[in-house]
């Protein structure tokens, strides 16, 4: 009785209905450019009258320069203009989107960029007023050293969805196609480099595990961070929590009943 419950828990969740396919994005190309972009603010005087004295104070502050580096991915955009897509009786708006993931160069963990698919912030969609996305990375490099980045492009439509119930945020996952991520580009940080990068040959695709095709479409979900067994483990815990308090209750009524 659970296997078969499991069982369909897991075809509900892996199943995705679409009347129309949708098309498999290409593999981005991106660049990462190190923009030194300095200005001068200039000097600042403030004059001041004590209400008391009538005494004019004048305060000069000193003007000072600012380096203003900015370290961002400069992805070509791919030909794309959103559309309406119909399925089961409901209307969606395709769009195309981009997942980045950084890491250390020396370690094998990847952390996201914080619009991605599954994240409650959102996706980071494609800027389709330019020939190319932009988007600063700053905040996610460390003072020195090498960093390894990738991208992958995502068609599809935007849906919030709970993962827990009653917990806080919706994930806003994106029901598509997935062009698989692309190779490395490491860069190197510190002082004596100049936003030095290179670009790896090996194909992430290879060991990253592959885009579950279901049906017309995959459901494009973000590695590591899979929310269908979460969802799954979740329908677990509350069939078999169902069916350990049936069995409870049911060998309390056949005591009752017993002469």
């Amino acid at each position: 009785m659970v296997s078969g419950l499991v069982l369909g828990a897991i075809t509900n969740l892996a199943t995705v209905y679409a009347e129309t396919s949708i098309r498999k994005p290409s593999i981005p190309e991106f660049t990462i450019e190190n923009l030194s972009l300095p200005y001068d603010v200039p000097p600042t005087t403030i004059t001041s009258i004590d209400p008391y004295t009538g005494k004019e104070t004048i305060t000069t502050q000193p003007g000072y320069h600012v380096e203003n580096k900015t370290i961002q991915i400069k992805i070509k955009n791919q030909p794309f203009t959103p559309y309406e897509l119909e399925i089961d009786g409901k209307s969606w708006t395709i769009n195309l989107f981009y997942n980045i993931r950084l890491k250390g160069h020396f370690s094998p963990d990847w952390h996201y960029y914080r619009l991605y698919n599954g994240s409650n912030d959102g996706n980071l969609r494609q800027n389709y007023n330019s020939e190319y996305t932009l988007v600063p990375i700053n905040d996610y490099l460390p003072t020195e050293g090498k960093v390894d980045i990738q991208i992958e492009a995502l068609i599809g439509y935007e849906q919030g969805i709970v993962i827990v119930p009653g917990a806080p945020g919706t994930a806003r996952i994106v029901t598509g196609e997935s062009s698989g991520w692309s190779n490395t580009q490491t860069i190197t940080i510190g002082a004596n480099s100049d936003g030095e990068q290179e670009q790896s040959q090996v194909n992430p695709n290879e060991t990253s595990a592959p885009n579950q095709q279901l049906g017309a479409q995959s459901a494009v979900t973000q590695p590591g961070i899979n929310w269908a067994e979460i969802s799954l483990f979740a329908a677990l815990f509350s069939i078999i929590a169902v069916l350990i308090f049936a069995l409870i209750y049911k060998r309390k009524v056949i005591r009752k009943t017993k002469p």
